[in-house]
């Protein structure tokens, strides 16, 4: 057996004005770069918002509602020095008869906004129209509360694009893969290296101790979930921002960036391929790091929202399952949807100890606009710090997961070499494979 190594996610998130990370299959830790809030690399298009079919009352969504309808105060009235000559006796007589009428007057500092009578979505407003109010004269704080990408209108905009959450639809419309009961038999295969004797009950409660403490998901994804995933020599890659993949839907969402991916080494497959469907299985323009991903893994902190990782790992799963997907039809387009699941994801939430697995899979799509959908199906779910047993089966379950989607890559590829050999040279090896 190859000598193992370490899984250490150090969730170290590089700035765009980084280059991308040399790759290796056992990152050394390093102290984490916060990551950075999705607003701060990616402006959310007014496209995305129009083309929502449901509208989310999130803070993204009332933040692009303002930019659309806050408009620029009236100028501020001249300067008057209070000294201009002014008679008294014509002004409380004016006054007497109730004054001037102050419905046409214009110019005033108050309100400072005003608002339509029937205010829209109107993309059409500029976004670079300012509240007029500044920070120090509304006396709000000049910081901003961090908001995420991941909310209700992210999800909304995945379903409109034929990407489906785990559970969407009704009953007749829910399509499991046709191999979850074979995934779930597999991942509660034993292994030796959780057994009594290699797992100790003093180091399940060593886990329990540093998963209370872990604040941060640094210390979560760096300190505790190496524990839940133990040793192996897969090819990964941690906190890559995929720039180089076809964006799934229209272009008008961040990029994904997982906590951790298991992938091949660019290597293993024929070049031919890589350059023909590089923008689907080759997640980075840093041409080094694994392709052709297909086990996802997303951390949280205790503070950390559960519903954002979910997402998370959806997102990332569609990408992986597209992935797979474009590689089968390359292989054999006759067998490409053939209902099976062959992407992972996984999510870990330390404030609770959840650990969940995830299947994605392809259908053909019923959406006019999309060529094909991908259902996120739940596998299982465990909490990890309960007891000794149930870690047991968590972590046997994860280490396994990552061992399939493994052997179901290296099938693919293995296929998929023999097919790109026989179409350069036609007399050699049998006709194309089926998986």
């Amino acid at each position: 057996m190859p000598s193992a190594k370490a899984l250490v996610p150090h969730n170290q998130k590089r700035q765009l004005s980084e280059a991308e990370p040399e790759t290796d299959s056992s990152p050394q830790p390093a102290v984490k770069r916060q990551k950075l809030e999705d607003h701060q690399r990616h402006r959310t298009p007014s496209s995305f918002w129009d083309n929502l079919s449901r509208q989310w009352l999130t803070r993204r969504t009332l933040r692009e509602f303002d930019r659309r309808t806050i408009w620029l105060a009236g100028p501020v009235p001249p300067h008057r020095t209070g000294k201009e000559s002014i008679d008294f006796a014509k002004l409380k007589r004016f006054a007497r008869h109730g004054g001037p009428s102050l419905g046409d007057i214009r110019g005033y500092p108050d309100p400072e906004t005003s608002v339509p009578s029937n205010p829209t979505m109107d993309s059409s407003q500029s976004g670079s129209r300012k509240r007029a109010k500044t920070r120090r004269e509304s006396g709000t704080s000049s910081s901003t509360r961090k908001t995420s990408a991941y909310d209700p209108a992210f999800e909304q905009h995945l379903i409109d694009h034929g990407v489906y959450p785990e559970g969407y639809g009704d009953n007749e419309d829910f399509e499991e893969p046709a191999n979850i009961e074979d995934i779930i038999r597999r991942l509660a295969q034993p292994r030796s290296s959780l057994s009594p004797s290699h797992f100790t009950r003093e180091q399940f409660l060593d886990f329990r101790k540093k998963n209370r403490e872990a604040s941060t998901e640094n210390k979560v994804m760096s300190k505790v979930f190496p524990i839940i995933a133990g040793t192996t020599d897969i090819p990964s890659q941690e906190n890559l921002r995929f720039t180089n993949l076809q964006d799934l839907t229209d272009g008008s969402i961040t990029k994904a960036q997982p906590d951790l991916y298991d992938g091949a080494r660019p290597e293993d497959l024929n070049k031919n391929i890589r350059d023909e469907l590089g923008l689907y299985i080759i997640p980075s323009t840093n041409t080094a790091a694994p392709c052709l991903p297909n086990f996802f893994i997303e951390g949280k902190s205790p503070r950390g929202p559960a519903d954002v990782n979910k997402l998370q790992a959806m997102y990332n799963g569609a990408l992986g399952a597209r992935g797979i997907h474009e590689l089968r039809s390359y292989v054999d387009p006759e067998t490409a949807y053939d209902n099976n699941a062959y992407t992972i994801t996984s999510t870990y939430h330390g404030g609770t100890g959840a650990l969940k697995l995830y299947t994605t899979h392809p259908t053909p799509s019923t959406l006019p606009h999309q060529v094909s959908e991908f259902r996120m199906t739940q596998l299982r779910g465990w909490d990890m710090t309960d007891n000794l047993d149930t870690f047991r089966q968590g972590a046997t379950a994860l280490r396994n997961a990552r061992d399939l989607a493994k052997k179901q890559r290296k099938e693919l590829i293995a296929a998929a070499n023999s097919n790109a050999l026989n179409t350069d040279y036609p007399g050699l090896g049998s006709s194309t494979q089926s998986l």
